[in-house]
């Protein structure tokens, strides 16, 4: 394994001190864990995808973050204040927080860090939650003295907070603007994390060190906030396309911890040596349907593709039983989750075959992209493909990169369906705001269901709320711009010498939660 500057510092230090094995300087430790694809960048809501947030998560910090119930809670702010109008958020920082090139945080530090990403000149597509697209329009976003930071909105918006949480913008990451070169542009994040970016060899791992500068709360560590008291020196995640590769390196004693599917979880519980974790995340596996394609914008076939496959059937089977299907693009941990978001289409192939007949399906192919890393991507795409064979339709299976599903999916062409996932979305709103609007990659672009989300996103009556939510969930399953299957199980395999691992909802490693024991 490559050394990190930190690791070849560490060492020159204990040659010079005359230390050797049995000295005084503890071993540096390392967690060995695994990705199903390589990050897409180290530029915090910028270049990302779920695999990239998760490495950024370690990195970077936002003035707010998810609780473990899914709340909002202060992380670099020490707390803040909303007004009685609820148009001004004021941030009071938390002081002696430094950065890794150890300089304090102010400010105005988060005053560029915001404009970074939210700012006109932004290159993220996170500005597009806060300049009135989506519904929240900020007007001001200024450092009022080193340690206050006060946002102006033009109208209350509820889930503001929970805007700025999100995990595909860094939870708005707090940067030092050494992050970027003396012409703008990027260079690597210098965050205020408990880890920092380290050895990153493209398409064979990625690594984080352990930053000894991190200024910790005082709380007990709770979801991506509260105190954050790492242990690990180092984390190295290693490129793994196939999961099955994975779980034989965990086995063979190469890897310490990872994400296992159903059949190793089931082979690894009761094996010496080994530890498994199962619990069910907000992340949500789906199939997405290109409503622009020519052959897929008449309803009648979407809805026939939702008659013609079978949920509960498709999560049984690729969860060894332990997973339940919910469609509903809101996770069954929400307190949104009612009845209501457990209804969707029955499965009944002979309604889907009426419903081609009306449509006049003359058996057109009907393309199902998908890519092998783990996750059963492959996997839910071939038992849709059987299924909708069987109610008549020619579906056939194309197998890619996921770099290359991700380009289709983001350019909104070249794909029919997609066997697809998307990272959690803790608020039921941004729940179909991840996949609701006028952009090309949003599958639902329905003005109607446009304008319902972005109303749930400004309301705070819970009652209102889910009202809206149970429209929304209605007209998704009358439309059909995607065939839900159900929020993923997560299965997680570790050595035994792997201790403090939580799973969580939101589905991301906290790895500065764990510990190496002996």
């Amino acid at each position: 394994m490559g050394m990190t500057h930190n690791h070849i510092a560490t060492a020159a230090l204990a040659a010079a001190l005359g230390l050797g094995a049995a000295g005084t300087l503890a071993a540096e430790t390392t967690l060995r864990t695994a990705l199903n694809a390589d990050i897409r960048g180290t530029n915090p809501g910028v270049t990302r995808d779920g695999n990239t947030d998760q490495i950024h998560g370690h990195i970077v910090e936002g003035l707010v973050t998810y609780a473990d119930d899914f709340s909002i809670i202060p992380m670099l702010a020490q707390d803040f204040e909303v007004s009685e109008d609820g148009k001004t958020y004021t941030f009071n920082l938390r002081k002696g927080v430094k950065f890794h090139n150890g300089e304090e945080m102010t400010a105005s530090d988060v005053e560029w860090s915001w404009n970074r990403l939210a700012g006109p000149d932004s290159e993220s597509h996170c500005v597009n939650f806060f300049n009135g697209k989506s519904g929240v329009e900020v007007t001001s976003a200024m450092a009022v003295d080193d340690h206050t930071f006060v946002i102006e909105l033009a109208r209350p918006f509820a889930v503001f907070t929970a805007l700025m949480a999100r995990f595909d913008c860094g939870s708005m990451a707090v940067l030092h603007p050494d992050s970027v070169d003396d012409d703008g542009s990027w260079n690597a994040p210098i965050g205020t994390g408990p880890y920092m970016m380290g050895d990153h060899a493209p398409g064979r791992y990625v690594e984080v060190d352990r930053f000894a500068g991190y200024a910790a709360r005082d709380e007990a560590p709770d979801g991506y906030g509260g105190g954050k008291n790492a242990s690990v020196d180092t984390i190295r995640w290693e490129i793994v396309g196939e999961g099955a590769v994975s779980s034989t390196a965990l086995k063979a004693g190469d890897l310490d911890l990872v994400a296992i599917d159903a059949q190793t979880a089931t082979e690894l519980k009761d094996q010496p040596g080994f530890k498994v974790d199962a619990a069910e995340s907000a992340i949500w596996d789906t199939y997405l349907l290109n409503s622009d394609d020519p052959l897929l914008s008449d309803v009648r076939i979407r809805q026939a593709m939702a008659h013609a496959i079978d949920p509960q059937q498709i999560v049984a089977a690729i969860t060894e039983g332990f997973g339940t299907a919910s469609p509903s693009p809101v996770p069954p941990m929400s307190a949104y989750h009612t009845d209501v978001q457990a209804e969707y289409p029955e499965y009944d192939p002979e309604k889907a075959k009426t419903l081609l007949a009306e449509a006049g399906y003359d058996g057109e192919e009907i393309t199902i992209l998908a890519t092998r890393r783990n996750g059963a991507y492959y996997e839910r795409a071939l038992m849709a493909q059987a299924m909708m064979a069987e109610a008549g339709i020619n579906a056939t299976l194309e197998v890619v990169e996921w770099g290359t599903q991700l380009e289709a999916y983001a350019a909104g062409t070249g794909y029919q369906m997609q066997s697809f996932t998307f990272s959690p979305r803790l608020h039921p709103a941004l729940s179909f705001e991840m996949f609701t609007g006028p952009d090309v990659r949003k599958a639902w672009k329905n003005p109607e269901a446009i304008k319902l989300m972005a109303a749930s996103l400004a309301e705070g009556d819970p009652d209102r709320l889910q009202a809206n939510i149970d429209t929304l969930h209605r007209m998704f399953m009358e439309e059909v711009p995607a065939i839900g299957l159900g929020h993923r199980t997560m299965f997680v395999g570790m050595a035994d010498k792997v201790e403090g691992f939580e799973n969580w909802g939101a589905g991301l490693l906290r790895g500065w939660m764990l510990e190496i024991a002996g």
